[in-house]
């Protein structure tokens, strides 16, 4: 029978690490308030300690796991027992996680993903580099051996289950390398600094740092004495923020590689928090592309994939999910094949929505800015008679522009559908993987003839197929068409 093995016993140094850390504020203010309460700073720090201590020690001494002929087992659990049996043709991927403090003592997190979504089925924290191979080996070995597994005759004409011989696995192809270059841009392009600089701001406000500059105080209510105001916002917003984002990007997606090797995807990641993760490409449910004003001026994109059991936006984006963060446009379509071989991005023929949808949107909006502007006459008085055309010009605009980035098709092997003007996006679903389809008609769509049609898969999530503004015949015909294909489709997971 096979034994069982242990994790690395540094899992205690990491779990208590885990465990302060969870603990830190209240570490930091018993450290500051001991003297007033008459202990020593030592004393509270103890009573932080050993209960952690103690608690990381039994984690580790009662978490164990082992390879059965068909299974993986992890044993977890100090007064209550947690058994998991993940059988091996189930596991999609074996995923890991290097921070700085991992990499220094050759260790990893390592995370056993199946098609179920959420968390992950098993958690082994912290086994040595050696097992992650091992494991990643024995898994995959014991997958492909499956897969291959097939039937023969034996010498009296009767039929008996044998395994064909396992092939060893082909060496990865890279398809996706990013350069420091391409990673200092997709941070530009994404500018996720001014979240930290909205952050400092709300903290300065808060603690009345605004309060204490004299220049405040003084603040003459001229646009002199506006000026250095905005331009300290226009640099923080302009130039530090993007300097933040560009940094930021550089160290959390450093080295970016997506590799095919076989019918699996690999990412690989990170600076000092290295993260290392399998797509199995029978998993991908849906390609997502992204271009935001950036990409545009660019001519880049940003591509994602939505996976079966994936926990989609609903739990928080998944990272390996980003299978090229940035990437430019004359590769887009080259990268899509990979995943659907069935795909040719730049030969699809899109078309247009209803072409009454621009005056059903433009109306809306016309009479959203209409009520805006009343709304606001008790603060702008007789302001509100200029501000009212002025938002209903723009309305109609913004459903001009609405309209026009509307568009979809349908291939014998894929339903197509883009929407957006400034940000634009675009999502393929391979017709095996639909699983519902819905046609939606609103007492505004029954009275213009009009319907929607969405697409439901198993791993939906942001920007999902949802196509509006549809004539009903087409509508009709759409919706026929593609649960037809999906109740004459098997679908595999």
């Amino acid at each position: 029978m096979p034994s069982d093995r242990r994790f690395h016993p540094l899992t205690v140094l990491f779990a208590l690490g885990g465990e302060l850390r969870a603990f830190l504020i209240p570490i930091v203010l018993a450290t500051f308030t001991a003297q007033s309460r008459g202990r020593s700073a030592e004393t509270w720090f103890l009573i932080f300690l050993i209960p952690g201590l103690v608690m990381s020690a039994g984690r580790y001494w009662f978490s164990t796991y082992r390879y059965d002929e068909t299974e993986l087992v992890v044993r977890t659990g100090i007064f209550f027992k947690n058994e998991r049996h993940v059988p091996y043709t189930r596991i999609q991927s074996v995923d890991a996680v290097q921070n700085v403090f991992h990499r220094f003592f050759g260790v990893v997190d390592v995370k056993v993903q199946t098609g179920t979504g959420g968390e992950a089925e098993a958690t082994l924290s912290v086994l040595p580099m050696s097992a992650l191979d091992e494991m990643r080996e024995r898994v995959f070995e014991e997958k492909r051996a499956a897969g291959l597994a097939g039937t023969t005759h034996d010498a009296g004409g009767e039929r008996a289950d044998v395994a064909a011989p396992v092939p060893p696995p082909e060496p990865a192809r890279a398809l996706v390398h990013l350069s420091p270059r391409e990673l200092a841009l997709s941070g530009v392009i994404d500018n996720r600094g001014w979240v930290v600089i909205g952050g400092l701001f709300a903290f300065a406000a808060d603690a009345g740092v605004f309060e204490r500059i004299k220049y405040f105080e003084a603040l003459p209510d001229t646009w002199s004495g506006m000026l250095p105001i905005g331009i300290a916002v226009a640099a923080g917003l302009f130039v530090v923020s993007p300097l933040l984002s560009l940094v930021w990007a550089t160290i959390r997606l450093y080295g970016f590689t997506l590799s095919q090797r076989g019918a699996d995807l690999f990412v690989e990641y990170g600076a000092f928090t290295r993260v290392t993760a399998t797509i199995p490409l029978r998993r991908v449910q849906a390609v997502k592309i992204t271009r935001g004003l950036g990409h545009l001026w660019t001519g880049r994109a940003a591509v994602r994939v939505e996976t079966a059991g994936g926990t989609g936006e609903r739990t928080g984006r998944t990272e390996r999910e980003w299978i090229a963060p940035i990437l430019p446009v004359s590769d887009l379509d080259g990268l899509v094949r990979q995943i659907l071989p069935d795909v040719a991005l730049e030969t699809v023929e899109w078309l247009p929505v209803a072409g009454r949808a621009f005056v059903r949107r433009a109306r809306r909006s016309s009479m959203v800015a209409f009520v805006l502007g009343l709304a606001s006459a008790p603060w702008t008085g007789w302001g509100a008679a200029a501000i009212t055309p002025v938002l209903v010009v723009l309305g109609i605009f913004l459903s001009r522009q609405y309209v026009r980035g509307l568009g979809w098709a349908r291939t014998d092997h894929a339903m197509y559908f883009r929407s957006g003007w400034l940000r634009r996006n675009i999502t393929i679903v391979p017709l095996p993987k639909i699983q519902c389809v819905q046609l939606i008609e609103s007492p505004f769509d029954r009275r213009h003839a009009m319907a929607s049609v969405s697409v439901d898969t198993a791993g939906a999530g942001a920007h999902r197929i949802a196509v509006p503004y549809l004539q009903r015949p087409i509508a009709d015909g759409l919706r026929a068409a593609l649960a037809g294909h999906a109740a004459s489709t098997e679908y595999h997971w």
